[in-house]
């Protein structure tokens, strides 16, 4: 796509609004003031009785601009579809900071969340093939702070042209934690098949867990950190959870139990883990009184695991008993 430029925007008259005598400032003003006053003529504050009702004006906070360029006549770009898209993107001043011209297309999901959020409602009416300009305001952008060449506080403007629509690949936002949980749930159960039960109360030294209560502590963790993740505990409310977990590791339980403790925490971190959004994997929390992210939880929980099954592999190894993936080898 060859971007075109506000200069020749300018030059050339444009059909509708545009093509008229008065200046083009003139009336992109009128035509903002009165769609503005429209919209707000429109919308109805009102809400249901059961909720507490409000006075004073509706004001209007953040508004989207765009010119189609180009109507399209292809698919159109409905929610949740896969966009392939060319842009070119300005500050307002001019400076071009970004183009994916010369190279591949972008490719993204609506409503996936993993670009800025003008970009998520910007193509809303288009059709593939058709062409536009986004006047995307800083609060849909980059925000307050910017970030690399973008400054603070900066409207982008974009050309974009919609080149294909097609259905979204079958891909979760936490993909890429399903793929090392995966592996580490698979190998985890088959140990703790494979381990008889009369050695599940085999330790290799007193005062250290032994190999039922290492699978014991993998499944209450599970449990514990995806309460973590997706709730907001108070300290004392974590302090309890964390003595009732060391409590329940020094039951007494048996193989059969411990098995059905960690299928449970296993469909339980799963089912958290498909439940998640982009924007909800981002959302800003502590660990143990770290900031972190959800990710950043999910991703210690994988870590946890593995270092609890490394463990429980070694107890293996010095029990005579082959790890089932290792069979053969």
């Amino acid at each position: 796509m060859t971007p075109i430029s506000v200069e020749a925007s300018a030059r050339k008259p444009a059909e509708g609004p545009y093509n008229v005598s008065m200046p083009r400032s003139l009336v992109l003003l009128t035509f903002a003031i009165s769609t503005s006053f429209l919209i707000a003529q429109n919308f109805d504050p009102r809400m249901p009785g059961s909720v507490p009702q409000t006075n004073g004006p509706v004001v209007e906070n953040l508004t989207m601009h765009y010119i189609d360029i180009v109507t399209g006549t292809g698919a159109l770009a409905a929610p949740g579809k896969q966009y392939t898209v060319h842009y070119t993107g300005w500050l307002r001043d001019g400076t071009k900071f970004d183009s994916s011209i010369g190279r591949e297309p972008l490719q993204f999901v609506q409503g996936r969340r993993l670009l800025i959020a003008g970009w998520e409602v910007g193509f809303e009416g288009m059709h593939a093939g058709g062409k536009r300009r986004l006047f995307v305001p800083y609060q849909l952008a980059y925000g307050e702070t910017g970030r690399g060449s973008i400054p603070p506080k900066a409207e982008l403007i974009f050309d974009v042209e919609l080149i294909a629509v097609n259905d979204a690949p079958d891909a979760l936002p936490a993909a890429d934690i399903l793929l090392s949980f995966g592996d580490c749930q698979q190998k985890v159960l088959a140990l703790a098949k494979a381990v008889p039960e009369d050695k599940y109360s085999w330790r290799p030294a007193k005062g250290v867990r032994s190999f039922g209560e290492v699978f014991a502590h993998i499944a209450l963790g599970n449990q514990l950190l995806t309460k973590i993740a997706v709730s907001n505990l108070s300290g004392a409310d974590l302090e309890k959870a964390i003595d009732e977990q060391m409590k329940a590791e020094k039951q007494t339980m048996t193989k059969a139990r411990v098995l059905e403790m960690l299928n449970e925490s296993f469909a339980a971190v799963r089912k958290a883990l498909e439940n998640e959004r982009p924007a909800t994997l981002v959302r800003d929390t502590t660990f143990f009184g770290t900031p972190t992210t959800r990710r950043g939880i999910y991703i210690s929980m994988n870590v946890h695991i593995g270092e609890h099954l490394g463990q429980a592999i070694a107890y293996a190894r010095m029990n005579g008993i082959v790890p089932p993936w290792s069979a053969g080898n």
